[in-house]
């Protein structure tokens, strides 16, 4: 595994695979990492529950929880952990004063999780594993944390938890999850009481993947910035050498296709997916969009001016596609920057991208 550096830390909430793919990596090389998860924020702050951070034995820390006092306070908690080998479940407290005094404009209250892991144990190594496999392969499933407190610090336990039953557990033998938390809904992260027990229900799911059609100036300045964002990326295109390893490093896949006509027939394309279209042509993003918009994606933006959308437009709608769909289209794609070079363009897709994933999770 590539050693971890924080600016390139994957975030958990938007890239889950590579998250999981690095704490597996660390536990598998014998590390010991706390990890630090926010269960929960009332007030303000740049980060909701299930954002994550961890901290190495060399002090690095990959990832945040929000930065500022919270995120330092977290850190001495999570070098305590380390020391003492015990979970630690702490609130924290933001008050007006010392908001103003960091620049901020309110308070707030948060609580951490903070839990020492240790790589040369192989049941901490075995259980992320069977989070990142479900993972790896496209599947979705909620990770359940069981927190039981203490006089020292904080017991916890982890299930995971796949179409309302528990498929692994890194908890004492015999140890079950209620039927409250099996019967639950989860679509964002919650904490449930059970008794002298709290259970902080995360979701777990594949990042989104962006499709782009069309290999050229935009897309070749796209893709870096979707992988940076979390966003897993494939670009197709009818010249190999537009959809080539050299081109789009970053890529998580390249497909090259006979003709943009059918350039949709072999791919997996559904609502969790988002569709760019920058082809070279009026033709190709015709094409496109015709094929698209029978699969309905969560998202379609088109490049191109209002005059190319309307002619585009009347002669799907002379094809027989409803004003409906139609109106699930964006075009001009990317939010209203200004936007006139290749990179402002990606700037400004990669942008409506992110506020599409944002409305579409607080949407759920």
């Amino acid at each position: 595994m590539n050693p971890v550096a924080g600016g390139t830390y994957p975030d958990p909430v938007n890239d889950a695979v590579t998250f999981y793919d690095r704490l597996v990596g660390l536990l598998a090389g014998g590390e010991r990492l706390a990890l630090c998860t926010l269960l929960r924020l009332e007030g303000s702050g740049p980060r909701r529950a299930g954002a994550k951070m961890l901290l190495r034995e060399n002090g690095e820390s990959l990832g945040t929880v929000g930065g500022g006092l919270l995120e330092a306070r977290t850190i001495v908690w999570a070098e305590e952990a380390l020391r003492t080998g015990r979970a630690i479940c702490r609130p924290f407290a933001l008050s007006l004063q010392q908001a103003s005094d960091e620049g901020m404009t309110c308070g707030g209250q948060a609580e951490v999780l903070v839990e020492p892991l240790d790589g040369t144990r192989p049941a901490p190594r075995e259980f992320y594993g069977e989070v990142l496999a479900l993972l790896s392969r496209g599947g979705r499933g909620t990770l359940v944390t069981a927190m039981t407190k203490e006089d020292a610090g904080a017991t916890v336990e982890h299930f995971l938890m796949v179409a309302g039953a528990s498929m692994a557990a890194l908890a004492a033998p015999g140890r079950t999850l209620p039927t409250e938390v099996l019967t639950s809904p989860v679509s964002a992260p919650a904490l449930i009481e059970c008794g002298s027990v709290r259970y902080f229900l995360d979701p777990l799911a594949p990042p989104v993947t962006v499709c782009i059609f069309g290999g050229g100036h935009i897309a070749a300045r796209l893709v870096p910035l979707c992988h940076l964002l979390g966003f897993r990326t494939v670009v197709v295109d009818d010249r190999a050498d537009f959809a080539s390893r050299d081109r789009f490093p970053q890529a998580d896949e390249l497909l090259t296709v006979p003709s943009f006509e059918n350039a949709l027939q072999d791919l997996p394309l559904d609502a969790g997916h988002y569709v760019v279209i920058v082809t070279r042509g009026h033709g190709g993003d015709h094409a496109i969009l015709r094929q698209a918009l029978r699969r309905r994606p969560a998202y379609i933006g088109m490049i191109g001016s209002r005059r190319k959308r309307g002619l585009i437009f009347e002669a799907l709608a002379r094809e027989g596609v409803g004003a409906d769909d139609l109106a699930r289209v964006v075009c001009p794609i990317g939010l209203p920057i200004g936007a006139e070079t290749p990179e402002e363009i990606a700037l400004s897709i990669a942008a409506e991208l992110v506020a599409t994933r944002a409305a579409r999770r607080g949407a759920q």
